[in-house]
């Protein structure tokens, strides 16, 4: 919550500053991750004018107005492989209960979606299973879809490559009329791929070309703005496709070795360098739940944005911007690159460099924002 005080006299047509006397006092809403949240701030009171101070002895009365800084709140869409090897090698019921606690954990701060896949031969292919919509706070419907969920009574197979198209069309283009304002905003995407096997067409085809629609599966959501963190468990994927996916997933570089997909996939569909990215993959142990929840955890809460928006009618004066004060879990952030803060607009604050690495840690419990009064100008 940010709060600052005005002169009571200042019209609200045109900009003005903020009364002397006060100071904007910046405490983000906590969630119970700790992380400020866009829900939280929705959650006050639509009137900025919360109380009246004390008449100050040299200026005019001074309201109090409480607003926030908003960061980008992340959507996140959880994508579980649900072939039959999940059941038979017993992966299943522990990823379950890692994806579950992490989800917990992390709810009020993200917007999370969720769905299972596989596919049958000669039948639907992609199946996809209990689709959850993304939504803040949707813990409980994603609990009670996944528990849902059983082993398929046919042979499952894994056809990623379908199940992302279908996922990025249906729950993250914006295009798609299940998209709410919300979603359609600059906010970002993510896709949170686990898989315990190579992927197929439903078919068991040469594995190189399915693994060559996969990565394009992947560049093309990236390409509409949507990431992917990939996690393997069970150990009987390829590192090198892990890796191919995981570099896709951030934009960098995909290397074709030895040429694999030119020579065997007459009809590839992937984008190809000479070399590869270094993008980081996941293969936690499915048995140790901390190992597992760890990982999850901190790669979906390395997407918290390091973006927040001013929300009210209030600015602040980009002259005076190096008078705010920002603080994560009480230590000093400094004005400017490489790792302090900086305004992007008179409504907008990013954190930089190490400063957002430390936010996106998942220890981190709690930013502060504030800026004295004479940086505020009322709108």
């Amino acid at each position: 919550m940010v709060t600052a005080c005005s002169s009571p006299s200042a019209p609200s047509s045109s900009p003005q500053k903020a009364g002397a006397a006060g100071a904007l006092a910046a405490n983000a809403p906590t969630t119970s991750g700790g992380l400020p949240t866009a829900e939280a701030a929705a959650s006050q009171p639509s009137s900025p004018l919360v109380t009246m101070s004390k008449p100050m002895a040299s200026n005019d009365d001074c309201n109090q107005v409480q607003i926030d800084f908003a960061p980008k709140v992340p959507s996140v869409f959880i994508l579980v492989d649900r072939s039959s090897s999940m059941f038979e090698r017993s992966l299943w019921e522990p990823l379950k209960k890692g994806v579950l606690a992490v989800i917990d954990r992390l709810d009020s701060e993200m917007r999370f979606g969720f769905s299972s896949y596989t596919g049958e031969r000669a039948g639907t292919c992609p199946e996809l299973s209990m689709i959850v919509p993304i939504a803040m706070d949707n813990y409980s419907a994603i609990e009670r879809a996944y528990n849902e969920i059983k082993a398929p009574m046919f042979k499952g197979e894994t056809p990623t490559s379908r199940a992302l198209t279908e996922i990025v069309e249906t729950q993250l283009t914006e295009s798609t009329d299940q998209l709410d304002t919300f979603m359609r905003g600059a906010n970002p995407k993510y896709i949170v791929l686990v898989t315990d096997g190579e992927p197929d067409f439903c078919d068991d085809p040469n594995v190189t070309c399915s693994r060559d629609h996969v990565v394009a599966a992947v560049q093309q959501a990236h390409a509409q703005g949507i990431g992917t963190f990939v996690f393997s468990i069970g150990g009987d994927v390829d590192r090198n496709h892990l890796g191919d996916v995981a570099n896709a997933g951030v934009g960098q570089p995909v290397e074709d070795r030895q040429m694999a997909v030119m020579y065997q996939c007459p009809e590839r569909q992937g984008t190809y360098s000479a070399t590869s990215g270094n993008a980081p993959f996941f293969e936690p142990d499915v048995n140790d739940q901390k190992a597992l929840v760890d990982a999850l955890t901190g790669a979906i809460a390395g997407v918290r944005s390091c973006v927040f928006d001013l929300q009210g009618r209030v600015q602040i004066d980009l002259a005076l911007a190096n008078q705010g004060l920002v603080t994560i879990d009480g230590a000093p952030v400094s004005y400017g690159a490489p790792d302090g803060f900086q305004m992007n607009s008179p409504t907008q604050l990013e954190l930089l460099g190490a400063s957002c690495v430390q936010l996106r840690k998942p220890e981190t419990l709690r930013v502060s924002i504030d800026f004295p009064c004479k940086a505020i100008e009322l709108l």
